[in-house]
């Protein structure tokens, strides 16, 4: 099935898909980022010091979506969906009405759960659960809003806070979620009922779903996936990705003056890594579906290896496009990978669970990435150093998992296991 039928055939749901990341942006990392001299300015804070309420409210936000993402398994979509919804739309009118850092802090904590968290999560593992052979391409077309948001986003998120001040930027925001966001995406989400009860009465594992205990579900975790030794073996190169591009976008400025280069290069190189993101991903969507994860993957992410030795061997100003560009190709290419990586291996039943255990280990390393990274700067380390290092452990982590594609394959785990 080509994309244009795929789509067709399911515009709503896929629709929802795209939405819930095309929104996700307000919790976002670059859009929240427009706001930062602003909030410095507010509160009276150093560059250390907002990093700080903004790394440890995402810390928080990624020790919770381990238990809160796993309600997606328990709980109908459209009920999850219009509380995470609720969630960004309350983060939006806490940053309005904040008069102290406490309160700054429990407004970043929202919209960084309910926006990076967990809008991300109920829009791929919703595309994974419910999409068997075409997850590649359901999970391309989803990642799409994740492409167009970061293409107008920050742009807006400018001209809100020069045209009206954040205050109103953000009071404007809420009012703007609260009356379309949520109309929306239960809108999209029509029908939903039936296409859970074809999921569990159709597969194997949605049967299994609707079988199961509670006590059986709360158990799975700590029996299958902490016991599989493939997932000890994917993980370190999973979290280099988030670690390592968030720590680097998080210091872009530092590194545009370290490497000379424009004002303005990243920003427009930020233009091309989500131009060749959004083709890369539709492309690796289809042929995911067609010839299998297992030829793709851990390779996809030999592209980000080679940007970040763009950082270490050239400072030429053309250097900041080909980093982002391909940075941007295996962000990518790794989309519909990892929509399709995880279903396989864990299958679609506990995909929620999966998820949200991932996605609180990816929230966690975001939070640690600008910290560290900045005192790497501090104590005067250079980006070529920094990148060379990240681009050896990528290396090696690339080698580690293909080693366990290749000794244990990426089989469902209890055929494994048999």
């Amino acid at each position: 099935m080509n994309y244009l039928t795929f789509i067709l055939s399911n515009p709503r749901f896929l629709g929802y898909g795209f939405m819930m990341l095309f929104f996700s942006s307000f919790g976002q990392t670059y859009f929240i980022a427009e706001y930062i001299g602003e909030l410095q300015a507010e509160f009276d804070l150093s560059h250390s010091g907002i990093g700080f309420y903004f790394s440890g409210s995402t810390l928080v936000a990624g020790l919770l979506m381990a238990w809160v993402g796993r309600k997606i398994d328990e709980f109908d979509l459209r009920a999850f969906t219009a509380f995470i919804c609720l969630g960004l739309i309350v983060g939006c009118f806490v940053m309005t009405l904040a008069q102290s850092v406490l309160f700054l802090f429990f407004g970043l904590l929202l919209l960084r759960l309910s926006g990076q968290g967990l809008m991300m999560h109920a829009s791929l593992t919703s595309m994974a659960r419910y999409f068997d052979k075409e997850r590649g391409k359901a999970t391309s077309i989803a990642s799409m809003g994740m492409s167009a948001a970061q293409l107008i986003f920050p742009y807006i998120a400018f001209t809100l806070v020069m045209t009206f001040g954040w205050r109103q930027a953000w009071e404007y925001s809420g009012y703007f979620l609260a009356l379309f966001l949520m109309p929306l995406m239960l809108w999209l989400l029509t029908g939903h009922g039936e296409r859970h009860e074809r999921f569990l009465a159709e597969s194997e594992e949605g049967q299994q779903a609707a079988a199961a205990t509670g006590d059986e579900d709360k158990g799975w975790a700590r029996r299958v996936l902490f016991r599989d030794p493939r997932y000890y073996m994917i993980m370190p190169l999973a979290l280099a990705v988030p670690f390592l591009l968030t720590g680097l976008m998080f210091h872009r400025i530092h590194i545009t003056n370290l490497k000379g280069w424009p004002d303005d290069a990243l920003p427009l190189a930020f233009m091309v890594f989500s131009g060749v993101s959004w083709v890369s991903s539709i492309i690796s969507g289809q042929l995911v579906d067609k010839y299998g994860v297992a030829k793709f993957f851990p390779m996809n992410q030999v592209p980000i290896v080679m940007g970040l030795l763009c950082l270490v061997f050239f400072d030429v100003t053309m250097s900041a496009y080909f980093y982002m560009g391909l940075c941007g190709l295996g962000l990518g290419i790794s989309i519909p990978v990892n929509g399709t990586i995880w279903p396989q291996m864990f299958g679609a039943r506990h995909i929620g669970t999966v998820r949200a255990i991932n996605s609180s280990m990816f929230m966690i390393s975001t939070a640690l990435a600008p910290f560290f990274m900045g005192w790497l700067f501090d104590m005067g380390t250079s980006v070529e150093a920094l990148a060379l290092g990240g681009s050896i452990y990528m290396a090696s982590t690339i080698i580690l998992a293909r080693s366990m594609v290749m000794r244990y394959g990426l089989g469902h785990t209890e055929t494994l296991n048999r």
